[in-house]
């Protein structure tokens, strides 16, 4: 008798996360994925062609969740400084907890990803996010147009602080707010 696996596609992706966040998407495939979730290899083909199409729908999936909280952040009330603040907290919880994945979209040199259209709407909804956040203070006038330079050093610099600094939470989003303080409110 076939055994019975509830939420398939949940699981696959579940599992498929799993394996992401402790390798890098190039040492996953397809059948470590089947082996940790207890689904054929033909099935996990059956709900995605490819090992990218499944990265991509992880990506998809956690990225939807933080651009909802970000934009809470950008259409709040709140003082500058304490929006800048609750912006950063947010990207740096939401990167932290993908572990790793998704760096993809600030790594336009890998190669399976480099031309993905979902991978630079991705990129470009995040950067957008970061843009409507700074149009939103007084000083960022002075950048004439380097909006989406300014974004990205925000975002580099979260993964920055994640990485050399992966103890240190509460230091890094000070540094971070009291350096985009200085640098645009």
């Amino acid at each position: 008798m076939p055994k019975i696996i509830k939420n398939v596609d949940q699981t696959i992706r579940e599992c498929a996360r799993e394996l992401f966040i402790q390798s890098s998407f190039n040492d996953v495939d397809m059948q470590m994925i089947s082996k940790k979730s207890g689904i054929a290899v033909g099935t996990l083909y059956h709900y995605y062609v490819s090992k990218k199409q499944l990265y991509i729908s992880i990506l998809n999936e956690s990225w939807e969740s933080t651009f909802r909280r970000l934009d809470a952040v950008n259409h709040s009330d709140l003082p500058s400084k304490e929006k800048l603040r609750r912006f950063l907290c947010t990207l740096y919880d939401d990167i932290e907890a993908r572990n790793g994945i998704g760096k993809v979209i600030l790594n336009s040199s890998a190669d399976v990803f480099r031309d993905d259209k979902e991978v630079q709407d991705i990129k470009n909804s995040l950067f957008l996010k970061t843009k409507t956040l700074f149009q939103s203070f007084k000083k960022i006038e002075t950048f004439g147009n380097c909006d989406a330079k300014l974004a990205e050093t925000l975002i580099v610099s979260v993964l920055t602080m994640l990485e050399f600094y992966p103890n240190d939470k509460n230091g890094n989003i000070d540094y971070l707010s009291n350096y985009f303080n200085l640098t645009i409110l």
